[in-house]
């Protein structure tokens, strides 16, 4: 099983697992699966890797979703 560490070679973006953007958006794991199924608005686009079920999403993904949604003070 591959998996991302913080040693992505440069100009690549780093592939979060669930777990990740789960700390990052401070929800369970459980929380982000659900969301997939019944409101995917409410989590950032993931990354579909072919023949695997495997729940992916880039960085800098992650962060432009957040930046979309950050509001003005």
């Amino acid at each position: 099983m591959v998996t991302a560490t913080s040693e992505t070679p440069a100009g690549q973006d780093r592939l979060l697992t669930v777990e990740d953007l789960a700390r990052i958006l401070g929800r369970s794991p459980q929380t982000i699966r659900k969301d997939i199924a019944r409101r995917p608005s409410a989590v950032p686009p993931r990354v579909r890797i072919p023949g695997t079920r495997q729940l992916r999403w880039r960085s800098s993904d992650v962060q432009q979703w957040l930046a979309d949604f950050t509001e003005d003070a």
